[in-house]
């Protein structure tokens, strides 16, 4: 389709020029005459996807957008407008049915969304090409992650970076139009990745997410797409799968079975605790005033005693550890399958504690030791969370749990079943998730939670955000994080004191230097601009870039934090 069409100016006036528009070979382009030299307004219409705008001075207006930007459109008249946002729905269809995902990284390789705008700007494509394929190979050899994960085309080179699952390109697109609330996507090749996201990526991956969103599939005899299905197949499937979520499995109950069968009573959360053996582990951990989670002498022997059992009865071998939801016997006698155990699980008829989750790559405790000696690998240790009465199981407690066990695949399992991402636990001093996170030292399991929309500068009852309880206990990386994502080093907490104050009391020159340094760049932020002007310092100003390159250096020193 071709034809005029006024097209609104991203400069500061916002004018409309009338040029002439059409579709050639999946690309948007326009021209000021018929003759003139095309301008390509959309690279690749497999990326975009195109709305009607009402909510604006001109009648008529429809947008296009893609990753890297977005184009205002007018039309002469209302059937015209339909007729063009047709044209493009067809454009999209048609380039993918017609195009290969090789095409169009070979074509898109000079391009990038805005999040390839990193603190240093590459230079060179080819190294930026180069740090693509590094990055794709690693994430890539995550289980399942040689696939798609809804259709299973080979060489995925998409992420959905908050489900930490690896896509083609045109299920790729149809997870951007969920929403990012839903599936927030990226390009493997095109898109800069810092490290605490591909770490993150590296935790869950396609076989992990599949376990809890396909759950059971092979129980209601579905069949799912295949890479030659139509793209309306596939698009039925993502959205049943991860809007409706009708493949999951429910969360166990404490209701009591017939036949007086026995169940589980209590549950726990296994607990995931990876340290970087060339660097010893401090044997004490600085206790701050007021700190929740203290629990009484009964609570932790019964923790003592379970963490006892774990390590006789849970170091398998990696190929067992399919499942993320394991009913272990306290008295470690013979397993069976359990039906319901949500994804899966091992139980005999006397067990009374239900454990949530299992640990990727799990070593024995000769292979940590030679590790701790040699090649440096990174040491998983296990015990479980305290007990809770498996009556009172749901999500928001699940998720609580889990961030404190820093155990993603459960924490991922708990939002699948709508886990409120800022639960608050009124019986645990108002603690969220995220808080939990902090105080369990996992700067992943935080990334994961803000990922997925946690609020970084929700407090619990005694005024404390998750920036001053990282403070607190001297998590350098995680205080990195919350500031990278906005948190406000201003608030006090019930003492009157601000994370700055903490780390002064504290002498962590490290925080204190960081803390510092943001509150000289919140200063500079409102204090320069051009001409002088206040409140026009940008985020690409020579300062702004300095700064967020120190936040992300110090991420980058601590992404092993336990």
């Amino acid at each position: 389709m071709e034809g005029y069409l006024f097209k609104r100016a991203s400069n500061a006036f916002k004018t409309w020029n009338r040029r002439w528009f059409s579709i050639q070979n999946s690309q948007l382009v326009y021209q000021k005459k018929l003759k003139d030299v095309l301008t390509v307004v959309v690279e690749d219409l497999r990326l975009c996807t195109v709305k009607p705008c009402e909510d604006i001075e001109r009648r008529f207006c429809f947008e296009v957008v893609s990753p890297t930007k977005s184009c205002m459109l007018q039309a002469d008249s209302e059937k015209l407008r339909q007729a063009w946002i047709q044209a493009v729905q067809a454009s999209i269809a048609s380039a993918y049915r017609e195009s290969p995902d090789s095409c169009y990284i070979e074509k898109l390789d000079r391009t990038a969304s805005p999040s390839t705008s990193s603190i240093d700007s590459a230079s060179d494509s080819r190294d930026r090409s180069g740090k693509g394929e590094t990055i794709l190979q690693r994430v890539q050899s995550i289980s399942g992650n040689d696939q798609c994960c809804d259709c299973g085309q080979a060489d995925p080179r998409w992420a959905s970076i908050n489900l930490g699952i690896l896509l083609c390109i045109e299920c790729s697109g149809i997870h951007r139009s969920l929403g990012v609330h839903c599936s927030k996507v990226r390009s493997l090749t095109l898109d800069s990745w810092e490290p605490e996201l591909l770490k993150l990526m590296c935790e869950l991956g396609n076989a992990t997410m599949n376990q809890i969103y396909e759950a059971q599939c092979e129980e209601m005899g579905l069949k799912k797409p295949t890479a030659g299905s139509s793209r309306q197949d596939k698009e039925a499937w993502i959205k049943v799968k991860y809007v409706e979520k009708k493949f999951l499995k429910k969360l166990p109950s404490g209701e009591p079975l017939a036949d007086n069968e026995q169940k589980p009573r209590r549950w726990s959360v296994k607990k995931c605790q990876r340290c970087n053996s060339t660097t010893k582990a401090p044997t004490t951990r600085r206790k701050y005033r007021h700190e929740a989670g203290n629990a009484s002498p009964a609570a932790h022997s019964s923790a003592a005693t379970l963490e006892r059992k774990f390590r006789r009865d849970s170091l398998f071998c990696p190929d067992e550890l399919d499942s993320l939801f394991s009913y272990f016997d306290t008295g470690a006698g013979p397993r069976s399958l359990s039906s319901d155990s949500g994804l899966g699980g091992s139980t005999d008829g006397s067990t009374d504690v239900l454990v949530f989750g299992s640990v990727v790559d799990s070593v024995t405790e000769e292979e940590c030791e030679v590790s701790e000696e040699s090649s440096g690998e990174v040491e998983i240790e296990q015990e479980a969370s305290d007990l809770e009465d498996l009556r009172e199981l749901h999500p928001g407690l699940l998720v609580y749990k889990a961030s404190r066990a820093r155990n993603l695949p459960v924490m991922a399992e708990a939002l699948a079943h709508g886990a409120n991402i800022n639960w608050v636990n009124e019986e645990d001093e108002s603690k969220t998730p995220l808080i939990q996170a902090v105080m369990g030292g996992s700067l992943i399991a935080c990334e994961f939670l803000l990922q997925n929309g946690a609020d970084v500068n929700q407090r619990d009852i005694r005024g404390r955000a998750p920036l001053h309880h990282a403070t607190y206990l001297g998590h350098t990386g995680q205080v990195c994080l919350f500031l990278k994502r906005g948190a406000n080093q201003h608030a006090v907490d019930e003492d009157g004191q601000d994370p700055l104050s903490i780390a002064v009391q504290a002498a962590n020159a490290d925080i204190v230097t960081l803390l510092r340094l943001a509150r000289m760049n919140e200063e500079m932020r409102e204090a320069e601009g051009p001409y002088g002007h206040p409140g026009q310092y940008t985020n690409n100003s020579p300062t702004e870039l300095q700064y967020r390159k120190c936040i992300q250096e110090f991420i980058s020193l601590n992404i092993d934090e336990c």
